[in-house]
């Protein structure tokens, strides 16, 4: 599936970009859904911060983002980074004590605070002290009574940037700066220009944060216990792999917690990561899926040959990893930059270096049949050559073995 998020840019008065106010699509047509405001910004949320490094849509840049009242006294913001984005309070918010406080409390928490499409009422002055930019749309008020404004509350507002948007000519540039504007926004300088992206599904964000959690070194078994029960088909995976795997046992495992425990954490891990291939790429090949799980198997058999001079469970997750840009159509570098795993997995994947990556090197000619290269890698590494074909067949059985279940 896909995101789709407009930005348009804010620049200074030397026609510098400042940063980004992001705007919710839902598709290609630049223009707001018929949605909920509320429904719009928890969707841009999860779509563009927290399924993703911010990173890969504005680069350095900071992001304004539009808040509805209730989002914003609701607590929702908490799981956003201070240094990344501006909190645009909308238009129509209720300018109440409660309304206050959550701003008062947001400052303390270093959040930059913006007042969107600024009405000038004198219920918001009290808000001014928390307030970093102010945001005067050019087509909703004359500049009469910006400049009145400006006039009548200069030492109130002597800390914050005002900026002015919809701002259309060049004359309304050159009249915003004249008047003391330090920010710009506006058609002048660009339309919203949309961007789609590969995104996850609900089951395909649980199961990746499940992956998450299980990669790091304490795993945190009540957190993963949580992230289970938010996937019914999952948890039904789960259940079923763990009593599978119960040879003989006439007493069922029914609960979360228990088969977690049951499994262990490298089982853990190995189960999870098997979820993970196979749901990653719902609207890719499945063939992505089964050539993953060959390539995690065969790291993993090639590390133990090699006496494991790497972990073999990094050996695993590096081949099983070896094709997420296939799969999401983003680079290495998006995808697990971030990701809690090992630096050895990250220098093979992103840089091509290292034991690690010389096992992805091996599977990569084999599969393309680069039978000389294949000769030369099998004499490094130590291996027979018929060893190693033997191994990959080996892989491609179990993968195969694991698919049918």
């Amino acid at each position: 599936m896909y995101s789709f998020v407009a930005k348009q840019p804010i620049l200074d008065a030397k026609m510098r970009t400042y940063a980004y106010e992001l705007l919710f699509r839902q598709g290609l047509t630049n223009a707001f859904p018929n949605i909920s405001s509320e429904k719009a910004t928890m969707t841009l949320l999860e779509e563009q911060f927290l399924s993703q490094p911010i990173e890969s849509l504005v680069g350095d840049k900071i992001s304004f983002v539009n808040f509805p009242y209730s989002l914003i006294v609701e607590g929702l913001i908490d799981s956003l980074p201070p240094s990344k984005v501006v909190i645009e309070i909308l238009e129509d918010a209720s300018p109440n004590e409660t309304l206050l406080n959550s701003v008062i409390s947001l400052k303390e928490r270093n959040f930059t605070i913006a007042l969107d499409d600024f009405t000038m009422d004198q219920a918001w002055d009290r808000f001014l002290p928390y307030v970093d930019i102010i945001k005067f749309d050019w087509r909703l008020s004359s500049h009469e009574e910006i400049s009145a404004y400006l006039d009548s509350h200069a030492d109130q507002i002597s800390h914050i940037k005002c900026l002015a948007e919809k701002i259309e000519t060049r004359e309304e540039f050159e009249k915003a700066k004249e008047m003391g504007f330090r920010l710009f926004q506006g058609y002048f300088f660009s339309k919203p220009e949309i961007v789609k992206h590969k995104t996850l599904s609900a089951n395909q964000v649980v199961v990746t944060q499940l992956l998450t959690e299980t990669i790091r070194e304490d795993m945190d078994y009540e957190k993963i216990e949580k992230i289970l029960s938010q996937d019914q088909s999952l948890a039904y995976k789960l259940l079923s792999y763990v009593n599978n795997v119960r040879y003989g046992t006439s007493d069922p495992i029914t609960s979360f917690k228990h088969a977690v425990v049951f499994l262990g954490k490298e089982n853990m891990r190995r189960f999870i990561s098997l979820v993970y291939a196979t749901c990653i790429n719902e609207d890719k090949p499945s063939e992505l899926s089964r050539m993953s799980l060959v390539r995690a198997r065969f790291c993993e058999l090639i590390s133990i040959k090699r006496k494991n001079k790497v972990d073999q469970q990094d050996a695993f997750m590096c081949g099983l990893f070896s094709l997420l840009d296939a799969m999401m159509d983003r680079s290495f570098s998006e995808i697990i930059s971030t990701m809690p795993i090992r630096e050895s997995i990250k220098h093979a994947l992103i840089e091509k270096k290292g034991e690690l990556a010389f096992y992805i090197g091996l599977v990569l000619d084999y599969e393309t049949m680069n039978w000389p290269r294949v000769k030369v890698r099998v004499q490094k590494l130590g291996i027979d050559e018929q060893e190693a074909i033997d191994t990959y067949l080996e892989a491609t059985k179990w993968a195969n073995t694991i698919l049918s279940e």
